[in-house]
This record gives structure tokens, sequence and C-alpha cells, in this order.
């Protein structure tokens, strides 16, 4: 249906619709269609290409915070496996106060703070303390050493006893601490006797400050709304700037924590799709990820889409005004050209349009005021001609009596008549008579085949009178095809030559002609068949087979070419007579015309 309604559209845009239509149409096929394709091939291809950019820039921006990220976690852990080896943190936390000078004491609390002080002005970590189980005399407020026990209640210090081992911390762990303790990274490792490797001692703590950690997240944009983020495990624990602004849901670590790392996911965070990156900081475990949502890649290809598209719309909307105006400008000498053309159908044959311009629309309109003069004249001599139609149609129909043959036949009648005395002449009489009355066929072209028949009948009949019957006929016409119509006086003059030309000249000058007619599909064929003299297909060709118009009368009646013109210019150039011929076997003529029910005679 949807196929049909389609073919409907299509066959009366290129057969109904007016040119105006067409020329439009014409100029947005050629013009904007083209424009349009260009335009939405061009917005993929560039919105592609910006996605393409985007990622790769996202990416390099990744790697940047990740290695800058990594640099200061490798920092802390340098600064403890520095001294884990220090043998003056084995002193203080293996040595019984008891049993050593105070002075000593402070010497070496004093020591160590220089020593730390030095690594954290080299390595930028913000805090590095030794907690011990001793009872040794501390100094500086009690800030680089402290005493184990003051931390033995908080999480992280019941965490470390759990995996004694170098452990990292995040503020989150700190969260029972006061505030100043809450924002710092730190990096844990429980010193053992190194007499026994079992026995712990002390445990060393590194810290490194949130906001180094941040600097680090911040200081390269992703995208205008990309953000980084730091995970411990499902928890997030440090977001850059543009993630600070985000309200993340709770659960955004579980659900980046299902994503491959290494390469580009997607989830939905609050029901944005986004992209995100992630890999793991050795030796932490903690993860860092890069959030880019869908807006950020694709808002400048939608912006640019929109751009091109709102261009596509204004240069459609100028192309088709333009060519309206040209279409309009065009067809208004056509359209005068069709009123003046009206004006003619209803009769005003003296109306005329003045040519302007000399392009094809004004070489029409000057061809068209030529063909009025022409019909004009035409007509006049048309008027003038009328009469003398008329008379040349009389002396047409008179001139279809064969006087050379009314007075043989005629006198073949007075000398049967005189010698005879018998009921013969009546028949030739009456045969004559029938054949001149379808001749005449009260003024008609076009006849049924069983007149045309009967014409012929009637002309051998008359024939084989004067010849004494040398002239044999098989008559085999199909009964379908009597009551169609024919032109008359195409059978007898081919009968008529295949006597004279064909059968009488034999030496005995006998000979049999047989017609066959019927019906084959939509088309007649009567052929007629003697077994005359015959000759070369050669000329039979060059009678049968020459163009129409150049009337040639052979004895004995209408000539071949004459039948043929009348044939064509009756039923078309499609139809007409054919001949085969064998020297001295004889002749057969097909005639070929359509199969017609009903027929105007006018």
């Amino acid at each position: 249906m949807k196929q049909n309604k389609l073919k409907y559209i299509f066959r009366y845009i290129i057969q109904d619709a007016s040119l105006r239509v067409k020329m439009v149409l014409i100029f947005f096929m050629v013009l904007i269609l083209p424009f349009c394709f260009f335009t939405l091939y061009a917005t993929r291809r560039i919105s592609s290409v910006i996605q393409e950019q985007t990622f790769l820039a996202a990416g390099k921006t990744f790697e940047e915070t990740f290695t800058a990220v990594q640099s200061r976690i490798e920092k802390v852990v340098n600064v403890t496996e520095l001294l884990t080896y220090d043998d003056m943190i084995y002193k203080m936390a293996s040595t019984d106060p008891q049993d050593y000078p105070v002075i000593y004491q402070l010497e070496d609390s004093n020591a160590l703070a220089i020593s730390f002080n030095q690594l954290k002005q080299l390595s930028g970590v913000e805090n590095i303390c030794l907690y011990v189980k001793n009872d040794y005399l501390y100094s500086n407020e009690n800030t680089r050493i402290l005493p184990l026990d003051s931390a033995a209640d908080t999480n992280w210090y019941k965490k470390l006893w759990q995996a004694p081992s170098n452990r990292w911390y995040t503020p989150l762990d700190f969260a029972d601490q006061p505030s100043r303790e809450q924002s710092f990274f730190s990096c844990m490792r429980v010193i053992y006797d190194p007499d026994t490797l079992t026995t712990p001692l002390a445990v060393l703590r590194v810290d490194l400050s949130k906001s180094m950690l941040e600097q680090a997240l911040n200081r390269t944009a992703i995208t205008q709304n990309g953000f980084m983020l730091l995970l411990s495990g499902e928890n997030t624990v440090l977001s850059s700037e543009n993630g600070a602004g985000q309200n993340l849901p709770e659960d955004i670590g579980a659900s980046l924590s299902q994503s491959a790392q290494d390469t580009w996911n997607t989830i939905e965070l609050d029901g944005i799709p986004c992209y995100t990156y992630s890999a793991t900081l050795p030796p932490t475990g903690w993860t860092l990820v890069s959030v880019v949502p869908y807006t950020d890649i694709y808002s400048v290809g939608r912006a640019l889409r929109n751009e091109m598209i709102g261009i596509m719309a204004a240069v459609a909307g100028a192309a088709y005004a333009v060519a309206l105006y040209l279409s309009n400008h065009m067809l208004r000498r056509i359209w005068q050209l069709s009123e003046t053309m009206q004006k003619v159908e209803d009769g005003d044959v003296e109306v005329r349009f003045n040519s302007e311009g000399k392009d094809e629309i004004g070489q029409l309109i000057l061809h068209f005021d030529h063909m009025m003069g022409r019909i004009q004249q035409l007509m006049e001599e048309k008027i003038r001609y009328g009469f003398e139609i008329k008379n040349l149609e009389l002396k047409a129909l008179q001139a279809q009596i064969n006087p050379h043959f009314l007075y043989n036949t005629l006198d073949t009648i007075n000398c049967m008549a005189i010698q005879k005395a018998v009921p013969e002449i009546a028949g030739v009489a009456t045969s004559l008579a029938t054949f001149y009355k379808i001749s005449l066929s009260r003024g008609k072209d076009r006849i049924p085949v069983r007149d045309e028949v009967l014409h012929a009948k009637m002309y051998l009949r008359i024939q084989n009178a004067r010849f004494e019957n040398r002239i044999q006929t098989r008559w085999d016409i199909s009964p379908e095809i009597e009551n169609l119509y024919i032109i008359k006086i195409v059978l007898q003059p081919i009968i008529e030559n295949a006597a004279i030309h064909g059968i009488y000249e034999r030496e005995d000058g006998t000979g049999t002609i047989t017609v066959h007619g019927y019906r084959k599909g939509e088309d007649v064929y009567i052929e007629v068949a003697d077994d005359g003299i015959g000759m070369p297909q050669e000329k039979a060709d060059a009678v049968f087979s020459s163009p129409p118009g150049e009337i040639a009368r052979e004895p004995g009646g209408y000539g071949v070419k004459n039948i043929i013109d009348r044939l064509k210019i009756a039923y078309g150039y499609e139809y007409g007579l054919s001949c085969k011929s064998v020297p001295g076997a004889g002749t057969v003529v097909t005639i070929h015309i359509p199969a017609v029910i009903e027929i105007s005679n006018e």
C-alpha cells in the first residue's frame, strides 16, 4: 500500500505536477539535497573528531594527574622506607629510659626532630611522627615523638594491628580524631625489634596533606563539567573542584568499582550518563577515577550541528525564494502562451502572442505564431478546395470501374446471348451487378470480410465465364473473421494479379487459386496462393517492400503499391502485404490487418 502511494506521488510529480513545482523540486534535488547530505556528513564527522580529541585530551589529563598523585605518594613511601632503616628510631624505640641519661634523651630527641624536619622539607610531606612504648623524655611539645598508648583507642590503630605492615589511611579513617587530624593521608609502618623481628617496638607515621593531593587533582581541567575522584575501596575520599560542586551519590564508589580499569566505561550518576576511566595507585590500593559527562563530549558537536542546521535552513529558505522567483519569471511566458492556445482552442485562430526573448521559450512562441499563420492559411485553402475534393472523390469512385473489363464482360454476355441463348447470361449479369454493388458500397470505405470475399468470388465467376472455367478456386475463410471489417477492394486486385500475371501466362492457361483466411491473436491474415508462373523473390521484395507513397498501377486493376499504401494509411505501418514467390511454382501473397470488430466509415 505504501509502495503504491509512493508510485502515485512519483507519477504525479513526473506527469501531472506544474512546471513550477518540477523546477523547484529539481532545484531542491540538485542543490539543497546534496547540501543537506554534506551538512549531515560534516556534522557527524566533526562530532566524531571532537569526541576522539576530547577522549584523547581527557586520557592525557588523567595520565598527568595520575603521575602527579603517584609522585606524591612515592615521596611518602620513600620517606617511610628511609626512616625504617634509621638507627636513631630503633634506639629510641628499644632503649629503656631508666638506663639512659636524660641529657642523651634530649640530644636524641632533638636529632630525630632535625632529621624529621629535613625530610619534610626535602620530600614535601606534611608531618612525620613516631609512636613508642617506653617513657622516653619527649621534646617539641610531643609533636614528633608520641606515646603509643595515646592512639590505642583510635580506629586507625586497631586497623593497623589487623595487618601490621605498611598501611595507608585516608581522612575517612581519622573520622574519630580531631578535625585537624582529618586532613591527612597517612602511611603507617610498624617498627619491630631487630633482634626478634616479631616484637613491635613503635609505629612510624608519615602524613601527606590532603591539600597536596587536591592540588594534583585540580591542576588540570578535564572538561567543563568533568572531575577526578580518589576512591578508597568503595568510598570517595577526595574529589577535584568540579567534583566537589557535584551532588555525588553515596554509592558512587560501588558504581565505579564495577567498571573495568584502564579503559573508558559508561555509568549513570544520578541519571546522568558519564564516561569513566580509572587506574589503581600502587602501593596504596586507592583508585583514581576520571569522570566525564556525556554532555561534555557531545555538547560541542550538538552545538555545531544545530548551528549548521540553522545555516542549512537559512540557505534552503533563501534558495527556495530564489528558485520560486526564477521559476515564476521563466514560466510567465509559458502561462501566457497557454492562455493564447486556450483562445485558439475556443475558436479564435487569429490570436497572436508577441515573442519576448530569444531563448527556447521565445523560439517556441515564435514557432507558435508561424504555426498559427500556417493553420489559418490552410483553413482558407481547405474552404477553397472543398468543392474540388468532392469532385475528386466522384472521379475516384468512377475510376474504380475498369472500362476494359466492363467492355469484355458485356461482350461476353452478348456473345453468350447470340450463340447459346442459355440461362448463364443471367448468371453473369447477376455476378456483374453484385460485383459493382459491393465496389460502390454506398460510399463506405470499409466493409465486412464476408463482403470482400463475395466481391472477389463475383470477379472470379465473371472471369471463368469469360475464359471457360480455366481458374479453379478453393476458399478456406474462418467464420470468426467474416464479421470483422476490412477496407474494400483489397482482395480482388490481388486475385486479379494472380489470375492474369500468374495463371493465364502458363502454357495451358489454367491453374488454381487458394484463399485461406484466419485470425491469430489480435490480427487477421488472408493468404492468396496460386500455382502460376511465379517470379524471382528479389522482384517480389522490390515490389512489396518499396516505401509507401509511390502509386504504381499494374495491368489487371489496382497496383500492389496502391494496396500497400491504403493498408498502411488505414491501419499503420506494421500492417500491409507480404509476398513469397518461386519461379515456375507459384506465388503466395498475405494480407495482414488488425482484427477490427466495429469501424467508422466517415
